[in-house]
């Protein structure tokens, strides 16, 4: 080979060795950029208030829909739902009683109609119940139907006003999706062990949005987020946010290590956003041992504000604890159970 050959090749493999040093020195300050980018923190964001008038000693879920948000009084027998007006903050209504009559609950599972209402589902008696109302107390309808009975079920989604979504913690998989009247499973666990004890580590929150037919599930007892799709009667994952986790398995059972952070306390989907309430660690410091059972020092102030890809996009510091979480599928408006220092009702707008 001669001289003029040999030098191409040498000032070739130059080239390409200071092509190959600065792709590298852009990945490693692309790196560098990305880890120092911070966490963009809201300590101020404005709320109205809905209504300061929520009289129990303990409210459970809250839903909203077409300018009615649903709360329930969990530890009433009677009246359990109450509908509020959300443009007035008046009550239209309440209804649905705890009973063994035959309209009446023994153990109900709330879940929205993507179309109008709100289902009350007993899966001890077999009951089904759909309210609708307009704003105005007279026009209450409820319809009642029977509605098969299942064990082991903690939470359940009405996809569609025929297809029922069932979480079951217990399954080798944690979705039961029921599409006229056949059954089958789907779905995966944070932790793929072969346990017994999955319906006490896996147990969390459920949201399905409508609007982009996305089926999100959060655990509570550590950090782990998964957002699937439904369509045509399937169910497929979308994307997946998960930690280290430090746990062990002894005689099949999950024992999750102490150090473990803990997962989200609520969740609320709205058109653009996942919204998770729970502890932001770097504002609210460590959480404190309870005093009392009730100890509302424990609840988390902070809303984890992710996009549909499970990129985080914000984190809002309410001045509060709060509660309780829902959200409106057709904007970007949350609305939750605060307490300051009495429960209330409040709507925070993410635009």
């Amino acid at each position: 080979m001669n001289k003029k050959v040999w030098k191409a090749v040498f000032v070739a493999a130059v080239i390409m060795m200071k092509t190959c040093v600065l792709g590298i020195m852009t990945l490693f300050l692309v790196s560098c950029q990305d880890e120092k980018k911070e966490i963009k923190r809201i300590g101020d964001i404005s709320f109205s208030v809905v209504s300061d008038s929520i009289y129990s000693r303990m409210p459970g879920k809250i839903f909203y829909q077409n300018d009615i948000l649903f709360w329930h009084d969990a530890v009433s027998s009677e009246n359990i739902i109450h509908a509020l007006d959300v443009t007035t903050g008046d009550e239209i209504v309440s209804f649905g009683n705890i009973g063994m009559g035959p309209k009446e609950f023994v153990r109900p599972m709330l879940s929205l109609s993507p179309r109008n209402g709100l289902y009350l589902n007993d899966l001890e008696k077999g009951l089904q119940a759909l309210a609708q109302i307009d704003n105005d107390p007279d026009s209450l309808r409820v319809h009642y139907q029977s509605f098969g009975k299942e064990e082991l079920v903690t939470s359940l989604l009405h996809i569609s006003d025929d297809d029922v979504l069932y979480f079951k913690p217990d399954k080798s998989e944690p979705f039961e999706l029921c599409v006229d009247g056949i059954k089958y499973q789907a779905g995966r666990w944070p932790i793929q062990e072969d346990i017994i004890n999955g319906f006490d580590v896996f147990q969390g929150a459920l949201g399905y949005n409508s609007q982009n037919s996305c089926l999100v599930y959060s655990t509570y007892s550590f950090p782990y987020t998964a957002v699937y799709r439904l369509q045509n009667g399937k169910i497929s994952l979308l994307k997946e946010m998960k930690t280290d986790i430090d746990y062990s398995v002894v005689q099949n059972e999950l024992k999750l290590g102490k150090g473990n952070s803990k997962g989200l306390t609520e969740l609320a989907l709205t058109k653009e956003n996942i919204v998770m309430l729970q502890r932001d660690i770097e504002v609210e410091g460590e959480l404190p041992k309870p005093k009392s059972p009730r100890d509302i020092s424990t609840l988390p102030r902070s809303l984890f504000v992710y996009d549909y890809d499970l990129n985080l996009k914000k984190i809002i510091n309410m001045p509060f604890p709060l509660l309780r979480l829902c959200g409106d599928a057709n904007s970007d408006c949350v609305y939750a159970v605060a307490i300051n220092p009495e429960y209330m009702i409040i709507k925070i707008d993410l635009q």
